[in-house]
């Protein structure tokens, strides 16, 4: 992934993405389908290696709380960017389940879809094309006051 956007800036990305039948690399660290990591789960936990799993539309948040602390990143696949489920997984897995680590999305969203995403817990994206990431990255903070909460403010009403 070579768009990706991550503590508000272009970065430089040291993760690989595994699709289904892709080989994997030897070493670095690696964004694996969460069937495949399940399947040898004890393996990669006890590797040094970072390791990260993708969630694919059908996959729930619940189906990696057991792994929670063996995971660097979580990265949620949107399908296509009218999919909201990305959505209330990133915030279920930050509120329900206190998961610390990076949640990244990835797969087909809007550049202007990034702002909404932070509000749910979602904290990369990687974009598709260097046009997308430049457009998302002046989207992220469009508004300098939030009335709703999320994952990473309280309602306004209480700030008071």
């Amino acid at each position: 992934m070579q768009n990706l956007i991550k503590g508000g800036q272009h970065q430089e990305d040291r993760w690989t993405l595994i699709d289904e039948d892709a080989p994997i690399p030897a070493t670095g660290p690696v964004i694996l389908p969460l069937a495949f990591y399940q399947a040898q789960k004890s393996e990669w936990d006890d590797t040094d290696r970072d390791i990260g799993v993708w969630l694919n539309v059908e996959q729930m948040a619940e189906d990696v709380t057991d792994s929670l602390d063996n995971l660097a990143l979580i990265a949620l696949r949107f399908p296509k960017f009218a999919d909201g489920r990305g959505f209330s997984k990133a915030r279920l897995l930050r509120q329900r389940y206190g998961y610390k680590g990076e949640i990244r999305a990835i797969g087909d969203f809007l550049p202007d879809q990034v702002f909404y995403m932070g509000r749910c817990g979602i904290d990369a994206f990687a974009c598709r094309t260097e046009d997308e990431a430049m457009i998302a990255l002046a989207l992220l903070s469009p508004f300098s006051v939030r009335y709703q909460s999320g994952t990473d403010s309280t309602p306004l009403f209480e700030r008071r």
